[in-house]
């Protein structure tokens, strides 16, 4: 089956009630498994058992809470405790289970010693017959040797830590033995360079085994499940689709939507968040655990110190470790910037149920089970439907209850999008999971690691390579691209070698030797820079936090350099002073009141391009009810057939009607563009308002704003957002009607964007990232080596353009063009919008329209400069020239 085939053959849906496969396992795990739980397996057990046991390649759909865990591991457990019954079980990995989080497969690790203790015991055993080891990051060298020297049966990884191991040649006898693979939430990795990167080191371990193991994928969130089975086994293997049914008497999932602004009043940042934090304590009050999305890391903080501290009450919580206390619930922070053995701490305070709340990123979206949940809370818009699901579905685990959400939008935009948002998860209409194709900075990064372990042949690497789901597409041209650039081949400097610390920078020193079809890796040194730097996820430099000599998180370089001696921040919900930096550690100790929030950057959050559609369309059905019967059958509308509370509708309704009193609204596919005079400055102001995501939003407006650039000649202003982008034009630079179409042409687009991203510094941002991963820049030095003064900003500021210069087609340049064209921004939903030939209107208003104003404005400014700085000084001396002799501009 080629790659540009559907994966269809040995693929089926099923959704019948589980049957009666008990009498299938083996005595002492059928015995364990009826007293553990008479209800009997769950459909998603009964369904994936069997096909498990046959070594079929399975992807399991089933909601959280459903029992995934057994129905992936159990008949495994079960053939493992047959040989050994048989005496038949050696020494050796069998079994390698993969986690996105670190914190899942800790928590995997205690779900399984549950039952091999049973088993044990009804096996009277000294010890489980079956060992159980977990290799992450955080594995002790002590414990990293043991398992190297003796591997257990089940391994517990994560995708990195899984490649690390690959390209050890220590390990390469290990995989000859293994059976099964077991990809957990794996629809978490499809639409990730770290999926990518997970699907190729897929292949390298199944190519050392001795015969292709049944790979397992779990997911609560896929829907179509297909690009999710290519994923997992690539577009040469088929595979079983089991999408489970919830177990019979689960009452469906419960969302609802609550806002935070009353009909008739502007948004407030203030007033709302303060309605918001009420709210938070009233919902904790009365269910035993809630959990609280924030989306963000600093809003987590900010929302965790505020409920924990209530100026209006003398009992609020201490700082510190949360208390459960009968006076002030106990509130705790988890995201990726506070210090593992924190996050861990928090976890297990968790499954203890002795947290009233726990306020998160994204952190918990997957992960430990949080039996004690009661409620989710997202605060603002989840940006997707699967994401959604994903956060309601961390509550509601006790057998018979209900996963429970609760989104609370602080503005008419946020509301419209919570409703469509929760419209869509009732409904379980996910957005299709997309692979990235076939990344060439994870191409280099994996040809370095195959290097590590081995010498390899340059065909049978590319064949292997092509193997992977989102490899498939993967061009002869830019492989060997690749190769080339690992070993120094490129194009480059005159006298371009590896840098040293503090020097210009240059190109990096080759990686590989390549010659006669053969390649392998340049040594030791190149190994260890391996080692220390593999894997995908890309963060920014971060400066460690000690309390009293204990760490408890990290903040980001850029915003711990600005601190001085007084300086108070939030960090694991608590106010924190800065007292000294010693290099890249901060210690601090116990502060007051009014503490700022740090700065962390992250990838933007916006609406799904399904949910930018839908909201659209909301919009537009909205004003025809308006049209047809009034704001009385508006209202209606919204109230019975949306299911929504009066306060809600009222403030949809009121958008709704402002807009078509003001300007018009949008009907999709059209365009409606709004001109107005700027806010504070000369100059007009063009509204696009698109049933488009951010994401084509940019695309399309970082295009008008090239076209525009060559036009005047002139520096301008553009926000992007979802349903729209805006453009303020200089001053005395105007539109008509006519100038929209060519605005709008197809011809040359990916160019004008690309033009209009080189006028900021997007490319050059991302290029650092893919440097890193692509091992052209090393993420961590070696030990002892000096950091560069400047951190990585000098491969935005320096390398970046040097590249460029010296070798536009280098692989990682035309890696920064795909992922910024293509993940970052979406193109291709931008040319088929405009293929559909969108009818374009133009309306002239005083100034910003509701729909603006709600969906664009609250966006920020980004200059987009074309005009040459001494042009620009010589504007500004005539402005200042005419202002001082009175003269009339």
């Amino acid at each position: 089956m080629g790659p540009g085939c559907p994966i269809t053959a040995g693929m089926h849906t099923i959704d019948i009630e589980a049957r009666d496969v008990l009498g299938s396992l083996s005595g002492p795990v059928g015995d364990w498994f009826t007293g553990a739980f008479p209800e009997g397996p769950t459909p998603a057990q009964g369904l994936a058992w069997p096909p498990i046991a046959a070594g079929e390649h399975l992807l399991l759909v089933s909601p959280t809470g459903t029992g995934k865990t057994l129905a992936g591991f159990l008949a495994i457990l079960d053939r493992l405790l047959r040989r050994h019954t048989e005496g038949t079980l050696s020494p050796g990995l069998r079994c390698v289970y993969i986690s996105p989080l670190r914190s899942l497969g800790y928590d995997i690790e205690r779900n399984l010693a549950i039952p091999l203790a049973a088993i044990e015991r009804l096996l009277g055993c000294d010890e489980s017959p079956i060992r159980v080891g977990v290799r992450t990051g955080d594995t002790s060298a002590y414990f990293r040797r043991k398992l190297r020297d003796q591997p257990p049966h089940i391994l517990i990884t994560t995708p990195e830590s899984l490649s690390l191991l690959l390209s050890q040649a220590s390990w390469g006898d290990h995989w000859r033995g293994v059976e099964h693979i077991i990809v957990d939430e794996v629809h978490a990795l499809v639409p990730t360079k770290r999926g990518a990167d997970l699907a190729v080191s897929l292949e390298r371990l199944s190519a050392q085994a001795n015969r292709d193991p049944c790979r397992v994928g779990l997911s609560a969130t896929c829907r179509p499940a297909e690009p999710v089975a290519r994923f997992l086994v690539g577009p040469t293997r088929t595979c079983r689709v089991v999408e489970a049914p919830l177990p019979r008497g689960t009452p469906p999932m419960e969302i609802e939507v609550e806002a935070l602004l009353e009909a008739g009043e502007a948004p407030h940042r203030g007033l709302t968040y303060r309605r918001l934090i009420r709210r938070l304590r009233q919902v904790m009050r009365v269910n035993r655990t809630t959990v609280i999305f924030a989306n963000t890391r600093p809003f987590t903080e900010k929302i965790t110190h505020d409920l924990r501290h209530d100026p209006k009450r003398r009992d609020a919580c201490a700082d510190g470790e949360p208390q459960a206390d009968e006076s002030e619930p106990a509130v705790a922070a988890h995201h990726s910037a506070l210090d593992a053995s924190r996050r861990r701490a928090v976890e297990s305070l968790l499954e203890q149920g002795r947290l009233k709340a726990v306020v998160t990123s994204t952190s918990l979206e997957l992960g430990v089970d949080i039996g004690t949940a009661d409620l989710s809370v997202q605060v603002g818009l989840p940006g997707g439907v699967a994401r959604c699901v994903q956060r309601v579905g961390r509550s509601g685990h006790r057998l018979g209850a209900a996963s429970r959400g609760l989104i609370l939008a602080a503005t008419a935009a946020e509301i419209a999008g919570a409703v469509v948002t929760a419209r869509a998860a009732r409904a379980g209409r996910l957005e299709p999971l997309r692979m990235v194709e076939a990344p060439l900075d994870v191409v280099c990064q994996q040809l370095l690691a195959m290097a590590c372990a081995r010498e390899c042949a340059v065909e049978q690497a590319f064949t292997l390579l092509r193997q992977a789901g989102p490899m498939a597409g993967l061009a002869r041209h830019n492989f060997d691209a690749c190769l080339d650039f690992l070993a120094g081949d490129l194009a480059a400097p005159p006298g371009a070698d590896e840098p040293e610390p503090g020097a210009a920078p240059r190109w990096s020193s080759p990686r590989i030797w390549k010659r006669n079809g053969w390649f392998g890796v340049r040594g030791r040194r190149v190994m260890r820079w391996f080692w220390t730097n593999v894997g995908t996820i890309t963060s920014e430099e971060t400066a460690q936090v000690l309390v009293d000599g204990v760490a408890i998180g990290t903040l980001e370089g850029a915003y711990a350099e600005r601190l001085v001696p007084g300086d108070k921040f939030v960090l694991d919900g608590r106010s924190l002073e800065f007292r000294r930096r010693d290099g890249l550690v901060i210690q601090t100790r116990a502060g007051g009141a009014e503490p700022g929030l740090p700065i962390w950057h992250s990838d933007r959050q916006s609406l799904s391009s399904e949910l930018a559609h839908e909201v659209a369309e909301f919009r537009a059905e909205g004003a025809r009810r308006l049209t047809r019967g009034g704001p009385s059958a508006l209202r209606s509308w919204l109230i019975e057939s949306l299911d929504l509370g009066p306060k809600v509708a009222a403030v949809l309704a009121e958008l709704i009607e402002a807009q078509e009193r003001f300007s018009e609204v949008p009907r999709p596919p059209d365009l409606l563009v709004e001109e107005c005079p700027s806010t504070g400055e000369p100059g007009l102001t063009y509204a696009f308002q698109a049933p488009l995501n951010r994401a084509a939003c940019e695309a399309l407006g970082r295009a008008t704003a090239a076209r525009l650039g060559r036009r005047f000649g002139r520096d301008l202003a553009l926000q992007a957002a979802d349903l729209g982008w805006s453009i303020r034009l200089p001053e005395g630079a105007g539109l008509v009607r006519d100038d929209l179409d060519s605005l709008l042409s197809l011809d040359r687009l990916e160019d004008d964007v690309l033009e209009g991203l080189d006028r900021g510094d997007l490319p050059a941002q991302r290029f650092r990232y893919i440097a890193a991963t692509g091992l052209m820049v090393l993420r961590n030095p070696e030990q002892g080596r000096r950091v560069r003064v400047g951190g990585m900003n000098w491969v935005s500021s320096r390398l970046y353009p040097l590249v460029k210069a010296a070798c536009p087609h280098h692989p990682l340049l035309r890696e920064t063009r795909r992922e910024v064209l293509h993940d970052l921004l979406d193109v291709p939903a931008a040319v088929r919008w405009l293929q559909s030939r969108p009818v374009v209107r133009l309306r002239k208003l005083p100034c910003l329209s509701p729909f603006a104003a709600a969906w664009i404005s609250p966006s920020a400014d980004e200059p987009v400069q074309f005009e040459a700085p001494a042009d620009a000084l010589r504007r500004l001396h005539a402005r200042l020239t005419t202002a001082r002799t009175g003269e009339v501009a």
